[in-house]
């Protein structure tokens, strides 16, 4: 029999309530899940004592403070500030633009704090030397994304079938996206 895993994901993490609303059910229902969390450092703010209670969640950096297109804004050197910034604060080193937008600005303060770029798989990046992680395409796992804040534009952690305990119990493991990443 096939060892099927999955890899959780969910964007938007902003507080810790959204944690113990939604993902602690999950975990008390299914003791090995693991899950990676994008979330706004400038809304979350520092992750050390959140990483302490919840082991199981990989916090990693989605954008600085979420707005649609920052990181198109951004230069390399803003990127590293900010992206060493939410490192200070003890997210992982693994980030996931918003609304999946970025630059190779982006891309290169990725690679200089060797920090994973997770993207969707229709926006290849080309910095070499940067590890990457495309979603999806990254076989053989499942890959299952929501995000953690209820919003009309978007799916929902509420309502979305992968995110039921009878789903998750499916799977013999989880897999982090930092674990997965290859390098270009």
């Amino acid at each position: 029999m096939a060892d099927l895993r999955a890899l959780v994901d969910v964007d938007d993490l902003f507080q810790e309530e959204q944690i113990t609303e939604h993902l602690v059910p999950l975990r008390n229902a299914v003791p090995t899940l693991r899950v990676t969390a994008y979330a706004i450092p400038n809304k979350l703010g520092p992750v050390a004592t959140l990483r302490g209670r919840y082991p199981w969640i990989t916090f990693g950096i989605h954008g600085f403070e979420h707005t649609p297109f920052e990181c198109r804004a951004w230069t390399q050197t803003h990127a590293e500030d900010l992206i060493a910034q939410a490192l200070s604060m003890g997210y992982n080193a693994i980030f996931k633009p918003p609304n999946w937008i970025f630059d190779v600005e982006t891309e290169l303060a990725c690679r200089g704090l060797g920090v994973v770029l997770h993207h969707h798989a229709r926006d290849l990046p080309v910095t070499a030397g940067l590890r990457h992680y495309s979603g999806a395409q990254s076989a053989p796992h499942a890959y299952i994304h929501t995000h953690i804040t209820e919003n009309p534009a978007t799916d929902f952690i509420k309502y979305h079938p992968g995110f039921r305990v009878e789903s998750l119990q499916n799977f013999d493991g989880f897999v982090d996206p930092q674990d997965l990443a290859e390098e270009i």
